[in-house]
């Protein structure tokens, strides 16, 4: 239970997080995608099934928020889990280096595969600009390691931890 509430803390940091950039970089034309990069961190400390989990709430999150494609970033964010977790077998993504490439080119892709669901769906690719796209995926890749670091050392807390949990959750 405590591992939960753990999770459900970073949830919500999360969200602060993610809000906080977009009432700064968003006047700049910026889009970060810090729920992205949280669900990678998740997706990298926990199992496959509280990873998936994650990133769909958390794209449901999102969703309610937006005004576009209600489930569409629950689906995105959750195809984009899928690509992760094929590609984590191969990396070691507790390095700063593949955190910071894996988190560029899938927030890439996050936002590709929701202008194309756009298209899809609407009849209209959703597009925020070639520079909220390549600057937007700059800085979630460059804030990845301070984030994973964070949630890593939050997580190893002693009074934080439970000792009797192993690592699913759900």
């Amino acid at each position: 239970m405590l591992k939960f509430l753990n999770i459900l803390f970073i949830f919500f940091v999360a969200t602060i997080i993610h809000w906080i950039c977009l009432l700064v970089f968003s006047s700049l034309g910026i889009n970060i995608g810090i729920m992205l990069a949280f669900c990678l961190i998740m997706a990298g400390l926990l199992g496959e099934k509280a990873g998936y989990t994650f990133a769909f709430i958390s794209g449901l999150f999102l969703d309610f928020f937006g005004n576009t494609l209600f489930g569409g970033y629950a689906l995105v964010l959750t195809l984009v889990m899928f690509m992760f977790y094929i590609i984590q077998d191969k990396i070691d993504f507790k390095d700063i280096g593949p955190q910071i490439v894996v988190t560029f080119v899938l927030n890439i892709i996050c936002v590709l595969l929701y202008g194309v669901l756009g298209s899809i769906f609407t009849g209209n690719f959703i597009w925020q600009g070639f520079k909220s796209l390549i600057l937007g995926s700059a800085a979630t890749g460059l804030l990845m390691p301070l984030l994973y670091w964070l949630t890593v050392k939050y997580l190893s807390f002693k009074p934080l931890r439970g000792d009797n949990e192993n690592k699913a959750i759900f």
